[in-house]
């Protein structure tokens, strides 16, 4: 059995899952979109163009929308399978670890775009549109619909991104009478989930990160980020995906009352939080020195679990210990 081989059998699980937890009518459309997306970026050779930026980004927003024809629930658990092919090519040590959460996180901020245009028909070819219309006459007697070794990709010039000039100062302080309080909301659900904290002014988004781990009992297993306005990608400096590093910016960058930034937590299960920062403490009658749970609300998601949730406990006391020793 070839590489290749030992990659499909290894997703074979993982596309059968979205089959059934999607209610899928067939799961063809995912092994297609796999073929299709190997075979545009490198042939199906397994090479290092599978790490190309450029080819990966020309495949997903452009050739997949273009000429793969899928229903709209079909498009999104093949964004899906995309993620777990980088996956499985990281457990067949085809690349990485760090290349494959590289590309997870490329992939990722190229969603909303992939989704928009493999549902917007502005985006498809002609014959992607017959398809489509015939599939919606009921007619799936139709030929193979895609067809990449007429495909000739030149060698794409490489992006050259910008270095992080921007260096942010750590903190020599061990206590600080500033302090923050914020409103940490985990999204999507109803009763809502979430967390209420007071947290030093002066730390590091690093370290805010260990904070949001141990309050929602995350198990710190997956790639993060954090988001300014949207803009501004903050996380591991190893990671190699985030503009500023989450060890040397400090939140007292951009915490003020009203402010809202976005935690994202596992780019796979896409857990998404909401931070708000509800009140600015500028004179403490004590030094902070650790973060504290002043209440919590809602039983939080264990790990991996999201379209299937199960349910972790708290105990608010429990939590404000692990905080102390954090």
């Amino acid at each position: 059995m070839d590489k290749l081989d030992k990659l499909f059998d290894r997703m074979t699980r993982d596309m059968l899952h979205y089959f059934i937890a999607g209610g899928l009518a067939e799961p063809d459309g995912l092994i297609r979109t796999v073929e299709f997306y190997l075979s545009f970026v490198d042939k199906g050779k397994l090479s290092e163009k599978l790490l190309d930026k450029q080819i990966v980004e020309d495949a997903l927003i452009h050739h997949l929308p273009k000429h793969m024809p899928l229903y709209i629930d079909e498009s999104f658990y093949a964004y899906q399978i995309l993620l777990d092919l980088y996956n499985a090519l990281y457990h067949e040590n085809i690349i990485s670890q760090e290349d494959c959460k590289e590309l997870q996180f490329f992939i990722y901020l190229n969603k909303r775009t992939f989704l928009t245009r493999m549902s917007n028909p502005n985006f498809w070819s002609k014959t992607k549109l017959a398809i489509m219309d015939e599939w919606r006459e009921g007619n799936f007697e139709i030929e193979d619909p895609y067809n990449v070794t007429d495909y000739k990709l030149d060698k794409p010039t490489k992006k050259v991104y910008p270095d992080n000039i921007l260096q942010f100062p750590k903190s020599n302080k061990q206590t600080t009478l500033k302090s923050y309080v914020v409103r940490v909301d985990l999204k999507g659900y109803k009763p809502p989930i979430w967390r209420r904290l007071k947290i030093p002014a002066g730390i590091s988004y690093g370290r805010l990160h260990r904070i949001l781990q141990v309050v929602f009992g995350w198990e710190d297993c997956h790639l993060h980020s954090f988001f300014v306005d949207r803009k501004e990608s903050i996380g591991p400096k190893e990671s190699g995906v985030a503009e500023f590093s989450e060890a040397e910016r400090l939140i007292d960058e951009d915490f003020r009352e009203g402010v809202k930034i976005d935690y994202l937590y596992d780019f796979s299960c896409e857990w998404e939080h909401q931070i708000l920062v509800e009140k600015v403490n500028q004179a403490e009658l004590e030094p902070v020195t650790f973060a504290v749970c002043l209440k919590a609300k809602g039983t939080t998601p264990a790990e991996d679990s999201k379209g299937h949730e199960s349910w972790k406990n708290f105990d608010l006391l429990d939590l404000n210990k692990r905080l102390r020793e954090e």
